[in-house]
């Protein structure tokens, strides 16, 4: 048997991604043997512990070969560094899209499906990716959602653990506090703070750590065992009942009353039929709408002396005439709470 060396030439075009848990670079490069745009992941080699990891991302995308998940065209070392070489999909991430705008329930709901078909593949393989969340899953050309970034993922043992003491750290798991060992029931709860982050806009997670005043991880670790991280009880008014039991149901502190397996979330998200394409604005002006009949129905609030008025208009999208809907327009709300539920009374109604 012959070992040979060869050289893989490319050009660094420029970065590409955020810096959302980084622990690695990521630039778009031309390949010169191919003339195509790759994304290049390098790595220092110096911050692995074992020769035997160098490859073993690169490893695991090969075995794991799925729609669903980022596929792996090369992997390659220098003296300093590992490289990965991966397609450019030029539309970028889940975090990407969602930082630009709210998604309607019908686009979580199918992104989600997408993703989680090859977080199932990768667990029918004894894997655990343990890197669940925005960043980590693109959108290819065709819109379909692609699980990417394995480099904190594991392989189960005979008994079901693997070991890993990292993870990113909005995302962290009640397992990762009481121990190293990890299952696949670690990636069920980083799924569960995915479809919040879908369902309640980016930030969310961030915009509660602040709250709480989380700085540190022995906070971080009060907040999640006790509960108060993240808030289980806030969702926007569109988000359906049926999709908040699937996420409370993901977040369980108690791993018996967890999914155990990603197959059993896939079917019940398959049977949300509620509040499918009311959409999210979050200005202050038009709040929530929804295209139905030939009409557009929109809900907004408007502040009058420390007040808050909901208004409920339909518009005719042939005409453009818009009328008030008087029987969903009140005054007077001066608790948040209470003008969230009224919105969710107006959109269930609305269907």
């Amino acid at each position: 048997m012959v070992t040979r060396k060869t050289n893989i030439d490319f050009i660094e075009i420029g970065p590409i991604g955020n810096n959302e848990g980084k622990n690695s670079d990521v630039f778009l490069a031309k390949d010169i043997q191919l003339n195509a745009e790759l994304v290049v992941k390098q790595m220092e080699i110096a911050k692995f512990s074992k020769i035997e990891e160098y490859f073993l991302e690169a490893r695991i995308l090969y075995d794991c070969r799925h729609p669903n998940i980022m596929e792996i065209q090369y992997a390659s070392q220098d003296d300093n560094y590992i490289y990965l070489s991966m397609p450019y999909h030029k539309k970028g991430s889940l975090n990407y899209l969602i930082n630009s705008r709210f998604l309607t329930v019908r686009e979580i709901i199918k992104y989600s499906l997408d993703f989680l078909s090859g977080v199932a593949h990768i667990h029918s393989k004894g894997l655990v990716h343990l890197d669940i969340k925005p960043t980590n899953i693109l959108l290819d050309e065709t819109d379909r959602a692609i699980l990417t970034d394995f480099g904190l993922s594991r392989y189960l043992d005979e008994n079901g653990i693997a070991e890993q003491p990292l993870t990113y750290i909005q995302h962290s798991d009640p397992e990762r506090f009481s121990h190293s060992g990890r299952t696949i029931l670690s990636d069920i709860y980083q799924i569960g703070l995915t479809l919040y982050r879908l369902c309640n806009g980016n930030t969310i997670l961030k915009e509660q750590l602040k709250q709480l005043n989380v700085d540190n991880l022995d906070k971080l670790k009060e907040a999640v065992l006790s509960e108060k991280y993240p808030n289980k009880d806030y969702f926007l008014p569109h988000i359906p009942n049926k999709l908040k039991k699937i996420i409370k149901k993901s977040l369980e502190l108690d791993i018996k009353k967890r999914y155990n397996n990603v197959i059993q979330m896939m079917n019940d998200l398959s049977e949300i039929d509620e509040n499918l394409d009311w959409n999210f604005t979050g200005n202050s002006n038009e709040l929530y709408y929804l295209f139905k009949d030939n009409n557009k129905i929109s809900i907004s609030t408007k502040n009058i002396n420390g007040k808050d008025d909901i208004i409920c208009t339909k518009t005719n999208l042939t005409s453009g005439r818009t009328t008030n809907m008087n029987k969903y327009c009140s005054k007077g709300y001066t608790s948040n709470k209470l003008i969230m539920k009224e919105i969710e009374r107006i959109i269930k109604e609305n269907n």
